[in-house]
């Protein structure tokens, strides 16, 4: 996509957008039917700073074609990982034996979310939008979080405010607003991106799961080359998308370490400061970086940690280990928080 196919498209899409008001419609509708479901207690910042003390790396899995490739090595995960899923990938999961911690759902949609949801079990916490319909709630048996989202009127944005406290970006797609949740909200330092290649080779098959992800009918799409050189496809919200995620990536580094395991458009940008590995290597890495973390932490002495920071600096160059500094990170999400 070039720079004037870039301009037509975000021209044409605001037009578009301006004259439709159905999806606002349904917000309004569904956050009016949802609100007496709000309470404080069930609000996501309830979870700031979850990772913050007792840190856990996140993996954000979508629902691309590359999950069929990867499913199976999310087992490798331990107790040091958190999973959170987009709900069109939570079935294909469960299938798989592999149980995420979180699953998040952005969408007011009343036919796709409902069946993507229906599982029948009690151990996946559920991050849900204010704007989700109200009968896809009403199956959900696990624990749950509302993410407030304030593009409503304003009279119901004070109330919506009052029981769940100050909003979230509302836009872009469930992987976006997972990255937010896992860094400034979870304060997470280390992100693994799973199934989330933003490109596809057909626009006929480019979900995993074809039982429980909807393929959408494609409107504009253009050819892209991914991370590999190879051509694909793309749509302009599925760029954007991606760069939005390297811009936050980008200002969250350092200290925070990002990888990309889905070898689509993600790291492609000239300064990008995502790394790019196979998930297996990618789990590998990060558990030894957890490892060597421990290993300073329990250090009794300043000779201690001396001695095993020269152990795991490379001659001339500096430890992957020092992306653990809290108190910069803390700072950096603050500022984020607060722009």
């Amino acid at each position: 996509m070039n720079i004037h196919q870039w301009q037509a498209q975000i021209k044409s899409f605001n037009k578009q957008f301006e004259k439709h008001t159905d999806i606002r419609n349904q917000w309004d509708e569904n956050i009016k039917e949802n609100f007496p479901r709000f309470k404080k207690d069930l609000s996501i910042w309830n979870l700031e700073w979850l990772f913050y003390k007792q840190e856990k790396a996140v993996v954000i899995v979508g629902a691309s074609k590359r999950l069929e490739k990867d499913v199976e090595k999310l087992k490798q995960l331990d107790d040091r990982f958190c999973i959170i899923c987009a709900n069109s990938s939570l079935k294909y999961l469960l299938r798989h034996g592999v149980i995420p911690d979180y699953c998040i759902c952005i969408d007011s949609d009343h036919i796709d979310i409902p069946q993507h949801l229906d599982i029948d079990r009690d151990d996946v916490t559920l991050l849900a939008s204010t704007v989700m319909y109200g009968k896809a709630l009403d199956k959900w048996k696990g624990p749950l979080y509302f993410l407030p989202y304030y593009s409503v009127d304003k009279e119901m944005k004070k109330k919506v405010r009052r029981k769940l406290g100050k909003g979230v970006p509302s836009g872009g797609n469930s992987m976006t607003e997972a990255m937010y949740i896992a860094t400034i909200i979870f304060g997470a330092r280390t992100v693994i991106f799973v199934a989330n290649e933003y490109c596809f080779e057909s626009v006929k098959n480019y979900y995993a799961d074809k039982k429980a992800a909807k393929q959408e009918k494609m409107g504009i799409i253009y050819p892209i080359h991914d991370i590999l050189g190879r051509k694909k496809w793309t749509q302009p919200a599925h760029y954007i998308y991606a760069q939005w995620t390297e811009k936050i990536c980008a200002d969250l580094s350092p200290p925070g370490f990002f990888i990309d395991t889905s070898f689509g458009i993600l790291g492609k940008e000239k300064r990008s400061v995502i790394n790019i590995m196979e998930l297996s290597e990618a789990i590998e890495k990060v558990k030894k970086a957890f490892d060597d973390a421990k290993r300073l932490n329990e250090a009794k002495t300043e000779k201690d940690r001396d001695r095993i920071l020269k152990e795991l600096t490379p001659k001339n160059e500096q430890s992957s280990v020092y992306r653990y500094n809290l108190h910069e990170h803390k700072e950096r999400l603050l500022q984020l928080a607060r722009s």
